[in-house]
This record gives structure tokens, C-alpha cells and sequence, in this order.
């Protein structure tokens, strides 16, 4: 009994633990989808719409089960109907897979480079290339800034100019928003209701905007945040009915107050665009843009006037964020129209209304059924971690008052710091520069008190220092959590020119101060060289001795011809092996079988690459018996090296020489 008490103890805290775990699956109409107790993601994967998205609610508020299994973004049974467009140098690409449907049917397309995949953050990728931009979608869970829970999509297009020359990219996102069965309820922005075709520039923006069917008994409510710390305030975002949106795949039918009705349909079908601008990106550069959609935190107390009060669960203080709103929404369930209905607000010590706001909000009368919503931009006096409630009051002349209370939380800004670790100067060891290549080591550390968001490291690199193979001049960190640290590590090669070479590592946060440090690396001449080297073991008479043939710092080497002398009276040649310089992978380089000459004390030694390069590596191992003791001498013989040309290279030779200790003659 009590084994079968602790298996079951054991079962519940796993259950318990799962439930909180984002997890993947492909669900029963094959698209890619992670999910956590909240709100799911859902991706396209098949060929046609590859890469739409769509997002839905799972368990979503805890306290209600009105939003179950809802859809926030239409994608049923695939995401096809929102889109994302990348201009490039004026031309419109639509992301991902082509279409055949109305959504971005009249778009160009792009090459696939990476199918939908899972990452190690449980996040959903999908990568495409448009000539020689690199455009990478990224899907993942984030917390809404005003619920604190992971509900919200974090939709992140990281878009990079792999060309040699600048280009113009700019990037509209275009999603299909729904709300449960829903799709015709108000957007609700700051103090406003829209529920016609309306724009906002990145000065009229809101930290957030909400939506919801109704206040009193909300079925799913709805949140877009783009504005603040998390997030890349767009240019322009509009409001406006789907059709007009799926059609056109940058510019589109824009016509203010014309509601939501469905171009050439007469169906309500509200959707939003969020539109960056052109700007340039420099060769090898990349842009980042980062909006959240999910679910939205309105503390409601329901009556005769239901009151929902909404604010940033965490407000965090930077160059970016001085203030924060606070949203009002008043419904009047009773059945007649309540009269001079006023909200008011209550604040802290610790925070303060901006100079132009008023404590007291005047609605006017409000109809029977109607809802009306005010807003308060609040300022903190500092960030100092603690959770701080203030009040929200509605009282009407004909109507019971209400009262809300709700919490936030002041955090100081985020703050990186960088530091680097690296030699200051290479050695030369065994005529070669050692090691090489060479580390770099970036140190980031978030010295501040709330997260930096998508940190990027980059590594500016002068001639004669080239990334290693397989190495990336920007690194990705996605984000850092306060006090967080991580090490970037690049590897990096000397490519021919030596003295004192400067070198730069910058960092960049979308939600930070930009940093850099500019190093000096010394790095020795160099000379080119043929050389012998010996076992440095001591050889007696009657041991084996191998010797080396290498070359060091070659330049533009293809050929290799030489003949070694050696003493025939002290040394037997046994036998001569391929170097390391004619083995490429697993493919043989031209190579001809060494003579050994044991009369004349001669080996010849020959042997091609397939292309010229610079060369530092080993010819040829040979392989010797010590017939007698005494000085030793081997020397080089008609030596040639040549580019492909059959020019000869510059180098020098430096021959070999050792005493072999007295013992028994070999025979």
C-alpha cells in the first residue's frame, strides 16, 4: 500500500508539472502546432500556405472556461487566411509557401529554405530565402504584459541581407483576427471603439489595444500589444475588413469609417495590418521585428455598471517607457440609461497621473447595454520591484456605483554588459601560428533589473581575420533574463597578414543601449618555409626514426617536387607515407608513390592539390632504421613548388641535422 501511495504521489506531481510544459505535435490536419495549458499555435505545413499560422485558446483565463478551445487568429482546419508581405527593394514577397486562395494569392514567392521545425525553445520556425534575403519566422510563447501568464504568440520575423550591397526591406503582417464565433466586436484602443476602417501612426499608437464580445460575461478577450519594451512599434497599423487585406498584398482598399464588411461580401470580417517601412539593411546586416497577439487581462467586477479595469501586469522603466495606461471599460447591464456616469481613479504615492490627465473621467450617459472606456496614462516615480494597487471607481446619478482594484508592478530597465576575452597576441610554434584558429569570447550579462529582448552579438572582423568554417558573424540570443549571463564564442582565422589587426564586437537589444568594443590582436610575421623535423624522442642505433616533410605558410601552393639526400652508411630508408597536405576528407589527392633510392641515399617525393591555396601541413612522413651512430644529415634536393600556373612559389628550406649516440652497429 504505502509503495503504491508514493507511485501515486509521483504520478500526480508529474501531471501537475506537465501542465505547465509547452508541448509539439502535428495535429490531426498535419499542421505543426506547440501548445501549453493557455493557447496553442498552429502552423502550415503543408507545400501550398506553408508557414500561415494560425493561433487558437486552450484553457486560456483560468477563472473562465467561456474562451475554451476558441480560435484567436482563423486557421481552421489550416492557416491560410493571415499573411505576412516583405518588400524588397519596392517588390512585394509574400512569406512562406505559394497560395491559391484569395490571402497573398497576387504576391511573389520565395524559395523555402526550412520547412516548419521545432526549435530548442519550443518555439515553431520557418525559414525563406527571396535572392539574397534571408527571412526567418519564429513563433513562440510569451507572457501578455497584462495577464503575466505565457497566453500571447511572440511573431518575430528576423530578416537578414545576405548580399554584398545594401537593400530596402520593409514587412507588413496581416492577421485574420477572430474572437471565439465573433468577428465583428470593437477593437477597443486607449479610449476608443473601432469598429470602422481606422489607422494609427507609431505616434497615436497604444501600448496595447483589447477586444472583447461583452464586458460583463466576456467569451474570449482578445490582446495586440505593440508598443513597449517587448515588442517593435510599427510604422502604420490599420484596422480594416479581411477581404481588403487578402487582397491587396502591401497597399490596400483603405477607406476611414467604412465598417468591416467584407469586401464584395456582405459578412462582418474585421482583421489588422501592422506595416514597418522600407529601410535599409547593409551587406551582411539584419533587421528585427517583434509584435504579440494572445489574451488579455481586464479585472472585472460585474453590476448594474460592470466595471473592467486593464494596465500592464509589469511596467518596466527605459529610454522607450515613462508611463503606462490605464484602461476603463464601463457596461451599463441595468435597462434604463444610467446618468453622468464618472470614473475616477485612486494612485499610490508611488505613482502619479501625467500632467495633462485628470483623476476624474466624465462618460456622460450611457445607454442601456452600451459600453464606454476611458484611459489614464500613469507614471511611476521609480522602479522598485514592489507591487503597487490603486482603484478604479464608476459612480452614475440613477445607478450602484462599482469599484476595481488592480496591481503593478515597477521594474527598473534592462541593461547589458559586455566584455570580451581573448589573446592579445598569437605564438608561433612550429613555424606556424598556434592556435589557429583562435577564440573569441563575448561575455553579455543583463546587470539590470527586467528582461533584455532578441540580443544580438556581431563580431566586425578587418582583413586577415575571417570566421572559421561553419561560424556566424551574428549570434541570436533571444532574450536575457535580469542577471542572466551567456558566452558567445566565435572561432577565427589568420589569413595572411600580419602586425597589429583591429577587431569589433557589437551588441544590440531592441529594448537596451547599443554597445561595442573595439580589440587589437598582434600576429607575428611569418615566413614560408620547407622543413624537417625528427622524432624528439633520443634514437639510438638499432630504433625505427620517423621525420616529417612540412611545409609552413605556402602561399598559392599546387605542386610539390623534391628529392631528400640522406646518409646511407648511418640510415636504411624503410618506407614513405602520404602527408596530411594530400588528403582532403576522405579523397585522395594526386600523389605518386615515393622512390626510394638505397644506393644513391635519394627519395623522391611528388604529389599535386586540386586547387592553389595557402598551405601549412605535412608532405610526407618517412620511416628510417639507425645503422650507426654519429652526426646525421638530411638534405633537400631539387626542390620545387608551384601555383597552378607552374609559377614557383617563394619559400626557404631548412634542412635536417641530429647525432644519433653511440651502441652496437645495425647490420
Amino acid at each position: 500500500m504505502k509503495s503504491n501511495f508514493l507511485v501515486m504521489i509521483i504520478i500526480a506531481l508529474l501531471v501537475l508539472s506537465i501542465s505547465t510544459i509547452a508541448w509539439a505535435a502535428v495535429d490531426e490536419h498535419g499542421n505543426l502546432q506547440i501548445k501549453n495549458e493557455y493557447i496553442s499555435i498552429i502552423v502550415n505545413q503543408d507545400k501550398e500556405n506553408n508557414g500561415r499560422f494560425a493561433v487558437d485558446v486552450t484553457g486560456g483565463n483560468p477563472i473562465l472556461t467561456s474562451d475554451n478551445g476558441k480560435p484567436l487568429i482563423y486557421g481552421r482546419p489550416k492557416p491560410w487566411t493571415s499573411y505576412t508581405t516583405i518588400q524588397i527593394d519596392g517588390k512585394n514577397y509574400v512569406f512562406g509557401g505559394k497560395t491559391n486562395k484569395r490571402a497573398g494569392q497576387f504576391g511573389k514567392y520565395g524559395t523555402k529554405v526550412k520547412a516548419p521545425y521545432i526549435t530548442d525553445q519550443n518555439g515553431i520556425e520557418t525559414v525563406y530565402r527571396y535572392g539574397k534575403i534571408k527571412v526567418i519566422q519564429s513563433l513562440t510563447f510569451v507572457k501578455s504584459n497584462t495577464t503575466g501568464l505565457p497566453d500571447t504568440a511572440q511573431i518575430k520575423y528576423k530578416i537578414i541581407n545576405n548580399d554584398q550591397k545594401s537593400h530596402k526591406v520593409g514587412l507588413r503582417i496581416m492577421l485574420d483576427t477572430m474572437l471565439g464565433s465573433n468577428d465583428g466586436a470593437p477593437f477597443r484602443i486607449g479610449a476608443n471603439s473601432v469598429t470602422t476602417d481606422k489607422m494609427y501612426t507609431q505616434q497615436e499608437l497604444p501600448v496595447f489595444w483589447q477586444a472583447f464580445d461583452q464586458l460583463s460575461n466576456p467569451h474570449v478577450t482578445a490582446q495586440g500589444t505593440v508598443k513597449g519594451n517587448q515588442v517593435t512599434a510599427p510604422d502604420k497599423l490599420y484596422f480594416a475588413d479581411w477581404g481588403s487585406l487578402a487582397d491587396g498584398v502591401w497597399s490596400f482598399d483603405y477607406n476611414p469609417d467604412e465598417d468591416f464588411m467584407r469586401k464584395g461580401e456582405f459578412q462582418l470580417d474585421s482583421a489588422l495590418a501592422l506595416f514597418w517601412e522600407s529601410n535599409s539593411i547593409p551587406p551582411g546586416g539584419s533587421k528585427t521585428y517583434l509584435t504579440n497577439y494572445g489574451l488579455g487581462g481586464i479585472t472585472i467586477v460585474p453590476g448594474l455598471l460592470s466595471l473592467g479595469v486593464s494596465s500592464p501586469a509589469k511596467v518596466v522603466l527605459d529610454e522607450q517607457t515613462n508611463s503606462f495606461p490605464v484602461v476603463a471599460y464601463i457596461q451599463n447591464t441595468a435597462e434604463i440609461t444610467a446618468k453622468e456616469v464618472v470614473a475616477d481613479i485612486e494612485l499610490p504615492p508611488e505613482l502619479t497621473l501625467a500632467s495633462d490627465e485628470s483623476l476624474k473621467k466624465k462618460l456622460g450617459n450611457l445607454k442601456s447595454g452600451s459600453t464606454g472606456q476611458v484611459v489614464w496614462q500613469v507614471i511611476p516615480k521609480e522602479g522598485t520591484g514592489q507591487k503597487l494597487e490603486y482603484n478604479v471607481n464608476v459612480t452614475a446619478d440613477n445607478t450602484d456605483d462599482n469599484s476595481v482594484s488592480r496591481s503593478v508592478t515597477i521594474i527598473g530597465a534592462p541593461k547589458l554588459d559586455l566584455s570580451i576575452t581573448a589573446p592579445k597576441k598569437l605564438k608561433v610554434k612550429e613555424k606556424v601560428l598556434n592556435p589557429n584558429p583562435f577564440k573569441i569570447v563575448a561575455t553579455v550579462k543583463n546587470v539590470g533589473a527586467s528582461t533584455a529582448y532578441d540580443p544580438t552579438v556581431s563580431i566586425v572582423l578587418p582583413p586577415g581575420l575571417e570566421l572559421a568554417k561553419g561560424e556566424k558573424r551574428i549570434k541570436y540570443l533571444g532574450y536575457l533574463e535580469a542577471k542572466e549571463e551567456v558566452e558567445i564564442p566565435w572561432q577565427i582565422d589568420v589569413v595572411g597578414i600580419n602586425g597589429e589587426l583591429p577587431y569589433a564586437v557589437e551588441l544590440n537589444s531592441i529594448n537596451t543601449e547599443s554597445e561595442s568594443k573595439l580589440r587589437f590582436l598582434t600576429v607575428p610575421k611569418l615566413h614560408p618555409v620547407v622543413y624537417l623535423k625528427a622524432d624528439d624522442r633520443d634514437i639510438e642505433v638499432g630504433d625505427y626514426l620517423s621525420i616529417d616533410l612540412k611545409v609552413a605558410n605556402i602561399k598559392e601552393l599546387y605542386s610539390f617536387t623534391s628529392k631528400l639526400q640522406y646518409d646511407i652508411d648511418k640510415l636504411e630508408a624503410i618506407y614513405v607515407s602520404r602527408g596530411t597536405l594530400f588528403v582532403d576528407g576522405e579523397k585522395l589527392l594526386k600523389w605518386q608513390d615515393p622512390k626510394i633510392d638505397q644506393k644513391q641515399g635519394i627519395i623522391t617525393i611528388q604529389g599535386n592539390l586540386d586547387k592553389e591555396k595557402k598551405v601549412s601541413d605535412t608532405v610526407a612522413k618517412l620511416y628510417f632504421k639507425v645503422k650507426k651512430a654519429g652526426p646525421i644529415k638530411i638534405r633537400m634536393k631539387d626542390l620545387l613548388l608551384t601555383d597552378e600556373s607552374g609559377q614557383e612559389v617563394n619559400y626557404k628550406r631548412e634542412g635536417l641535422g641530429f647525432k644519433i649516440e653511440g651502441g652496437e652497429e645495425y647490420d
